[in-house]
């Protein structure tokens, strides 16, 4: 008799099932980094008219203010998936979710443009680690 051949990981049978409650939290903690997303862009697009005044920013400027947190969320997206993949997904993904709070906490604070600047680039390092963690 020959040996069994090895199955792939869709072939390998499933037998454990996370109870409800621990679903409904990691679906909770999952539309919540998706909330926090979409509400620091919305936020930012209405907040940049007013930034530019008090700030004394030029248009380049307030552009970079965007843009720097989606270069950085674009270019360490590969990254942050392959981490995940070695280490732990949920480690990088509550790291990511830390980064971002604490790194969007200090920009608040920022009364400079080129700090600003890079503080958005940070969040944005954030973001890859919570969105290729969480969901990859």
């Amino acid at each position: 008799m020959p040996p069994p051949q090895p199955r792939t990981p869709a072939e390998t049978p499933v037998h454990h099932e996370l109870p409800l409650t621990r679903r409904l939290v990691l679906l909770f903690m999952f539309c919540l980094a998706q909330f926090l997303d979409a509400f620091s862009n919305s936020a930012l697009f209405s907040a940049i008219p007013v930034l530019e005044v008090s700030m004394g920013m030029t248009e380049s400027q307030s552009t970079w203010i965007m843009s720097a947190s989606q270069l950085t969320f674009v270019s360490f997206l590969l990254i942050s998936g392959r981490i995940s993949d070695v280490y732990n997904p949920k480690t990088g993904f509550v790291g990511g979710l830390f980064s971002f709070g604490v790194i969007s906490l200090c920009a608040g604070f920022v009364d400079d443009t080129i700090p600003l600047i890079i503080l958005r680039a940070l969040i944005g390092i954030g973001k890859h680690s919570r969105r290729s963690d969480g969901f990859g």
